[in-house]
């Protein structure tokens, strides 16, 4: 199960990744004269998009509703979150291979064709569209101290037998 301790340090991790994915989305550009770098920069940024997804994930399997066998509720409350992340991870390295493949041959000329443009494009507003959600309720509720009101009564429709079970056969408990 997870703790307060351990869903501090999930959660800065994923703020880690997601700040190498801003990271190299808007400084990849400026390393077009090397494309061994620029390569490599892109593999770990899919790497730390897929890391992300999973994050998601296991976040969810720490869930009380996961656990009670709602996964169906749960997954229908955040397709959008699950599906945008899918997209946004395809998007990436349909861009990072379409990139490398016009790039690597002539690193000095600047390429960028109309599709280019077109993934670009659908490529941000998936990130742009896509929250980082983890969920938040991953711990029991404390239950909740109960103040003593005193004696309950309850109405009795049993027939009084004169056992003396109660001592004088009320019906009020302690």
């Amino acid at each position: 199960m997870l703790r307060t301790s351990n869903y501090s340090l999930v959660l800065s991790v994923q703020f880690l990744l997601l700040v190498y994915d801003l990271f190299v989305n808007s400084f990849s550009e400026l390393l077009r004269m090397a494309p061994v770098i620029q390569l490599v920069l892109f593999i770990i940024q899919d790497i730390a998009i897929l890391f992300n997804i999973i994050i998601i994930f296991l976040m969810f399997f720490n869930t009380f509703v996961f656990q009670a066998g709602l996964v169906n509720l749960l997954f229908h409350k955040f397709k959008g979150t699950i599906v945008l992340s899918a997209a946004y991870l395809v998007l990436s390295i349909a861009f990072h291979i379409w990139v490398m493949n016009l790039r690597w041959k002539n690193s000095t000329r600047f390429v960028w064709t109309d599709g280019l443009q077109a993934l670009f494009v659908f490529q941000r507003l998936g990130k742009g569209q896509a929250p980082s959600w983890t969920p938040t309720h991953t711990h029991r509720p404390q239950p909740q101290s109960r103040q003593w009101a005193g004696p309950i009564s309850l109405p009795c429709n049993f027939p009084r037998l004169g056992l003396g079970l109660l001592g004088n056969g009320s019906s009020t408990f302690p």
